[in-house]
């Protein structure tokens, strides 16, 4: 039996989640796209305040000294994409940005939107906090992709305090009998340990959701998995986790009998193992 722990025992010490404090925003990220478009924000902070009666000419005013700045208005809205399709009151389509072209359609944007009431109730003052805010609420969308860097950060730093012999993202073309034997699939690895006998090539991945992406994920690499029967002195070890795995565990069964696979639990495990051999 390739793996020492049972597939039923591993799949009863499936994780919840790996998420710490610092997985919820990414606050960097979102500085960095507010303080990008800041001059256009700054701009736009002049329609503030305006009376209703006022914003379209204000809207004129501002639009022929400065017409950059309303090319960022769809963030205004927590849309990313400008090309984004809306649908009129006729039933046509239009994108976003083709709003952007001139006051008179800004101005329908502005109040069609509901923007006319941010602008004018006199209550917000500053566009660069509110789109600050914004970004925040739009970088949870990322979560989903932050989860499997979450779960590399968290290897990496049990591995350094292992002071295992590790690099992180390493490419297969470093391993040239290797890199043969893989053809033109030019992979990169998680990570790769340095043993005194064996080089571990390892990857790493989290799901907390269902999908078809775990069944492609336990394919593919129960079939990486065989190339590295060649070889003895490499061994192809996957670490995964989360409770996504008990929708698929069918998939990730299978995967179990050909693949060395550990999750959080008994990670330490396979820490020990390097860290015997290299004491050997």
């Amino acid at each position: 039996m390739i793996n020492i722990l049972p597939f039923d025992k591993f799949l009863q010490t499936l994780q919840t989640s790996n998420r710490t404090l610092e997985f919820f925003v990414d606050w960097q990220k979102c500085l960095k796209n507010k303080n990008e478009i800041s001059i256009s924000l700054n701009h736009l902070n002049f329609l503030l305040g305006k009376d209703k009666k006022e914003l379209k000419a204000d809207i004129k005013k501002l639009f022929e000294e400065y017409p950059k700045a309303f090319d960022i208005l769809n963030l205004l809205i927590a849309v990313r994409d400008k090309n984004d399709l809306v649908l009129d009151v006729d039933g046509n389509f239009y994108p976003l940005n083709s709003y952007f072209e001139n006051y008179e359609k800004i101005y329908k944007f502005i109040c069609q939107t509901g923007l006319e009431q941010i602008f004018c109730d006199r209550k917000l003052k500053d566009l660069n906090d509110f789109v600050f805010g914004i970004e925040v609420g739009l970088d949870s969308n990322a979560r989903k992709n932050r989860s499997g860097k979450a779960m590399e950060n968290y290897l990496s730093n049990l591995f350094a305090r292992a002071k295992l012999n590790f690099k992180e993202q390493v490419n297969i073309r470093k391993f040239k009998d290797l890199h043969q034997a893989f053809g033109e699939d030019i992979k990169k690895f998680d990570f790769v340990i340095w043993g005194t006998k064996t080089t571990y090539f390892i990857e790493a991945n989290f799901y907390t959701g269902s999908g078809s992406k775990l069944n492609e994920t336990a394919r593919a690499y129960q079939d990486l998995a065989l190339k590295f029967e060649n070889f003895s002195n490499y061994e192809f070890i996957w670490i995964t986790d989360g409770k996504g795995w008990r929708s698929a565990k069918n998939k990730l069964q299978e995967a179990y009998k050909y693949v060395k696979i550990y999750n959080l639990s008994n990670i330490t495990d396979f820490i020990q193992k390097v860290k015997n051999a290299i004491a050997q």
